[in-house]
């Protein structure tokens, strides 16, 4: 039996009878989804590496930029001496320098007396500047009770005495850090050793005490 002709231009509709139905193409998702798949997985993979490498270098400490904490006491207390001063005579260090005497960094050999006191009776040594900067920089020492006591009662003699005399010296391993002049008796342990010092220059003075 045949079939009757499809008329031309015939808009969709049912077909004919007798005619199979039109064959619909078949739209599948999974490409799509396993692309989609993938692209979440790499995203996913992304954000977990810049977690990581931001995470390791949060991680990482910080660089210390701090300087260490300088040195407040004598490292070596029996090092540091307090010695009268007897004379003074610049510009004739012999090295080494004899016996009973010490020299400081410009070539001065002073003769001096006996060790009064050492650095065991020092219980802080720093450079510090005068309230207000009107003074300057100076190096301070802080003494204990009994270095305070012994130290007022030497700086009361030496203040009584004529120049070179009334000079004290602060030998640190036999050299002459500082030879300061005594005005009077100094009491309370509190020392304060000036004189045109910079920050540099007093700083440079306190670590060769405290070593």
């Amino acid at each position: 039996m045949t079939q009757p002709p499809v008329p031309p231009n015939q808009p969709p509709g049912p077909p004919y009878p007798g005619f199979p139905p039109p064959v619909q193409p078949r739209r599948t998702w999974v490409p799509l989804v396993i692309v989609g798949g993938l692209v979440l997985v790499l995203v996913a993979v992304i954000a977990t590496g810049l977690v990581l490498f931001l995470n390791r270098d949060d991680a990482k400490p910080a660089a210390d930029s701090s300087t260490p904490a300088a040195r407040t006491k004598p490292s070596d207390p029996t090092a540091v001496e307090f010695r009268r001063v007897l004379t003074a005579k610049p510009g004739t260090c012999p090295t080494p320098a004899p016996s009973g005497t010490g020299c400081d960094d410009k070539g001065t050999r002073y003769t001096l007396g006996k060790v009064e006191l050492n650095g065991s009776n020092v219980s802080e040594v720093k450079a510090a500047i005068q309230e207000n900067g009107a003074g300057g920089w100076y190096v301070g020492l802080s003494l204990d009770a009994e270095g305070a006591k012994q130290f007022e009662q030497l700086t009361a003699a030496v203040a009584q005495q004529q120049p070179p005399a009334n000079q004290l010296a602060i030998v640190v391993h036999g050299q002459v850090v500082a030879a300061p002049s005594v005005q009077s008796a100094i009491s309370g342990g509190q020392i304060q050793i000036s004189g045109s010092y910079t920050r540099d220059t007093a700083q440079e003075l306190a670590a060769k005490i405290t070593g």
